[in-house]
């Protein structure tokens, strides 16, 4: 008895600990990803996504980045000249397109996840033959 509630306690304190440190770890890894963005050596973008992952799509100041942007490019892509709102409408479709994409595999994942659950019987006879 004793044994268990002792790992039951350390599961306890090392999931506190986690909950603590991942936030932490996700800005330490976003701002290193934003110093090693214009630098040739550090590749940024990697660092940048994984501290990303780590904060979370829930983070208020991640939400707040992400539509300010969309803002952004809606405003570039509705310049004047010709070259600049070009470029802006440019930068609008690509980020739509990761957008959408970003969607598509996430109900792909959450589909997946759902099929994996169910009970063989369950499932359509198509699905159950290719397993």
């Amino acid at each position: 008895m004793g044994l268990a509630l002792m790992i039951s306690m350390l599961r306890a304190a090392l999931l506190a600990t986690w909950l603590v440190l991942k936030p932490v770890l996700g800005w330490f890894f976003i701002v290193i990803g934003l110093i090693g963005m214009p630098m040739p050596i550090v590749n940024g973008l990697i660092f940048l996504l994984i501290g990303l992952a780590l904060v979370g799509p829930r983070n208020r100041l991640i939400r707040w980045s992400r539509v300010h942007l969309k803002l952004f490019l809606k405003g570039w892509a509705a310049h004047p000249f010709p070259l600049v709102g070009g470029a802006g409408r440019l930068a609008q479709r690509s980020a739509q397109q990761i957008s959408r994409q970003h969607r598509r595999l996430r109900w792909w994942w959450l589909e997946r996840k759902t099929r994996s659950k169910r009970p063989v019987a369950e499932q359509p006879r198509d699905m159950a033959r290719s397993m």
